[in-house]
């Protein structure tokens, strides 16, 4: 029974009973939801404040990360697009010393002493410097001036590599070799070398011989105080070491963007080397800009010491995994790692920013502020609403026996009804429903209450809390996703059976000489796209790329059973897509050339391979250098694919081989049989296939002693296939075998040890 017929029952019976129950049960009712409703407001704001504390922290965390991530890599790809520069620059410098004469028709070669002289008539010197490539060549006290032109002039042709180098790449401030005959050849050559420098004292020099690889010097303030670094290598010719390839590297522009976090409430960014030496440090200044200072490698102070130690926390957590942050002291620290790569592995930095954790939950602070005082607002009005309630519950009372039937109805129904209705309102604003609405009302005490709490929901959701809070940290196109913190990567590996991969370019140092070098870089680029699109296609794991070259495997991480038939279709697509490409490439005026694949299949080590600062996903064994020889004996057969017994028989009918030779691997006393992978089924004409048997025919006949039977099926062999070598291979083996009978256990193996 409702409360409204309750009273409208008691108060017939007499007119202070009903009216004490009624007042009673009101100013119960009133008390429960004033004491519901400060509860729940107050939860409501302490909830909200919590919630948006923990968000902002958390997001303003995963920011600081992404943006930190992104500077290292912006970092690590500057010295490996630098690494690279060098690289290339020492294999042309081989390249070039092994031609007998200079190119009278390449680039000018100046000395610095000619140089000189062109530089007192102006017009001339830059008509000179800005037109075409040139090289310019210094040589050392005590050198032979004679020997060393002599050689410069074989050199003088990578003036063209030198001035497409430094025109596309504007951080690069000159690009130079070194030889131990005592000579420097560099460009631009704007200013004239001292007549007393020695390249063969310079640092860079010294310690990429000491080394006998990629070095990178420390950073050092070059002429106009701006900072440097060089990166040098040594190059040889016929596998003696003939000099060392470097260039200087600009670094403002780079540390000016490495440095611009304005976009976050950081303090202080910094470089650290691999010892935990500050080598670049940064703190912000008015305006969000910073500030950047470098040391030396002897002079960097510690990261114990800069800043009173705060970033030597980050320095111990980026020792263990490559990116994240750590939060010490009141600060929050991001960092990253920043691998340096030479040719044997090389250095890991590190790039740290330091945030106090008051400046990323400040505004959340800030909003809980203004959230309480509007809390304090809304208890106020519930009070004072709760007590007008209770008066005007009194003043009714006092109508009379028959104004208490009439109250007792408006009571129930138009107090107790709203207010309960509010009550599970602020509730449900309480568990974070902002788009929880009241009823507004009349404009009573209730209805006042109601719009209060309206006002309190608005200001939670649209107000001072997103704009005080997200907004000011956040910009609008920051996506909102969960970035996983990576597991520790561990050593080791697990056996499997599995099939790799490997392909090379046949006749890339004949084609390369007659390519500029960004045009061999886009030949490059589009045929290693290529090949590994037919990779993927066939769901396999792309190891790694050595200059042309590509090794690849099928069997992990993914278990596929079907391993075998994967690299052969792989394999079969890449000569497929190759064909298409060089038909392209001859009509757009460049060289086209072929490549080698070796296939195997058995049990390999697959897993994270190297040290605890470097790894890479690889395998391993002995069923890896036979994939990595079978490619190599493409060259002596004159095939194209060659694959292991293994891989034949896991591919099965999948593929269509023919039988080449039983050969023995150096190193390995069990021989293998080798086949030559042909293509699809269905896809050989009758005619070439019958070709391919009479081969195998051959070849068994062969093996047996039945010699004449041998020569007539290789001989009809090479009439259905034309041109075949395995089989004129053969045939010149026949003519051995005659004049030199074997004896002994002999079976019939072409190419013996390979």
């Amino acid at each position: 029974m409702r409360i409204s017929a309750k009273l409208f029952l008691i108060s017939g019976l007499c007119a202070a009973v009903p009216l004490a129950f009624f007042g009673g049960t009101a100013l119960w009712r009133v008390r429960d939801l004033r004491r519901d409703l400060l509860r729940a407001s107050a939860q409501t704001g302490q909830v909200s404040a919590d919630s948006g504390e923990r968000a902002l922290f958390a997001e303003s965390r995963r920011l600081m990360r992404r943006i930190v991530e992104s500077r290292a890599a912006e970092l690590e790809s500057f010295f490996e697009e630098g690494r690279k520069i060098v690289a290339l620059e020492a294999a042309l410098a081989t390249r070039w010393l092994g031609k007998e004469k200079g190119n009278p028709n390449g680039p000018p070669l100046r000395s610095d002493k000619e140089m000189d002289e062109l530089r007192k008539d102006p017009v001339a010197f830059k008509r000179f410097v800005g037109a075409e490539p040139y090289a310019v060549y210094h040589v050392a006290p005590g050198a032979d001036p004679a020997a060393a032109r002599d050689e410069a002039l074989k050199l003088a042709r990578l003036g063209d590599y030198f001035r497409f180098v430094t025109s596309e790449t504007p951080w690069l401030r000159s690009i130079y070799l070194g030889s131990p005959k005592g000579y420097l050849l560099g460009y631009p050559g704007a200013a004239p070398f001292p007549e007393s420098y020695d390249p063969r004292q310079g640092d860079w020099y010294k310690k990429a011989v000491a080394k006998g690889r990629v070095t990178w010097t420390t950073i050092y303030p070059d002429k106009d105080g701006s900072p440097v670094i060089t990166c040098a290598q040594p190059y040889f010719a016929d596998g003696v070491f003939a000099g060392v390839a470097a260039v200087d590297i600009h670094l403002e522009d780079l540390l000016d963007r490495l440095f611009d976090l304005r976009d976050l409430p950081a303090t202080d960014a910094a470089l650290l080397n691999w010892q935990g030496g500050v080598r670049i440090g940064a703190t912000a200044q008015r305006g969000g800009k910073y500030k950047w200072r470098s040391w030396s490698a002897e002079e960097a102070p510690s990261a114990r010491s800069y800043l009173g130690g705060a970033l030597e926390p980050a320095f111990r957590a980026a020792l263990k995994e490559p990116t994240g942050t750590v939060v010490k002291g009141g600060d929050l620290l991001s960092f990253a790692r920043v691998h340096i790569k030479t040719r044997e592995g090389g250095k890991d930095w590190y790039y740290v920013v330091r945030t106090p954790v008051d400046r990323v939950i400040g505004p959340a602070r800030s909003a809980r502020g203004e959230l309480e005082r509007l809390q304090a607002s809304l208890a106020g009005a519930i009070d004072d609403q709760g007590k007008a309630l209770t008066l005007a519950l009194a003043f009714v009372a006092l109508l009379g026996l028959a104004a208490a039937l009439a109250a007792a109805a408006f009571g129930a129904r138009g107090v107790a009804r709203p207010l309960v209705a509010l009550a599970e309102a602020v509730r449900r604003i309480g568990k974070g429903d902002f788009e929880t609405r009241v009823a507004p009302g009349g404009a009573d005490e209730v209805g006042e209450v109601s719009r209060a709490v309206n006002e309190m929901t608005a200001g939670l959701k649209e107000g001072v809390f997103v704009k005080n809070t997200f907004k000011r940290y956040l910009s609008a196109s920051v996506v909102d996703q969960i970035i996983k913190d990576p597991s520790s990567l561990k050593l080791g590996g697990e056996e499997r059976e599995m099939t790799v991969f490997f392909s090379d370019m046949s006749g890339f140092t004949a084609m390369s000489e007659t390519l500029s070098p960004r045009e061999l870089v886009g030949l490059i680029n589009e045929y290693l796209s290529a090949m590994t699109d037919s990779i993927f296609l066939q769901e396999g794991t792309l190891d790694k790329y050595e200059g042309d070259a590509v090794m690849a495997f099928w069997g992990a991480p993914l278990t596929q059973a079907d391993h075998a038939r994967r690299a052969c279709w792989a394999a079969l697509d890449n000569r497929s897509r190759l064909k298409e490409m060089c038909k392209d490439w001859e009509k757009r005026g460049l060289p086209s050339f072929d490549i080698r694949i070796g296939i195997n299949t058995g049990a390999m080590i697959v897993g994270n391979v190297g040290s605890s600062a470097r790894m890479e996903y690889t395998v391993l064994g002995d069923a890896v250098n036979t994939g990595s020889r079978l490619e190599q004996l493409n060259k002596h057969y004159g095939t194209h694919i060659l694959i292991s017994e293994a891989t034949r028989d896991a591919a099965g009918g999948a593929v269509e081989t023919r039988e080449v030779d039983l050969i023995e691997l150096r190193g390995k006393k069990k021989r293998i049989r080798v086949y030559e992978l042909l293509g699809l089924p269905g896809q050989i004409s009758a005619a070439r296939l019958a070709g391919y048997r009479l081969y195998e025919h051959g070849l068994i006949a062969y093996r047996e002693k039945r010699f004449e039977e041998a020569e007539a099926a290789l001989r009809s062999a090479i009439a259905a296939l034309g041109e075949d070598r395995p089989s004129a291979i053969l045939l010149g083996l026949l003519d051995e075998v005659r004049r030199n009978p074997p004896t002994g256990d002999w079976d019939g193996t072409l190419l013996g040890a390979a």
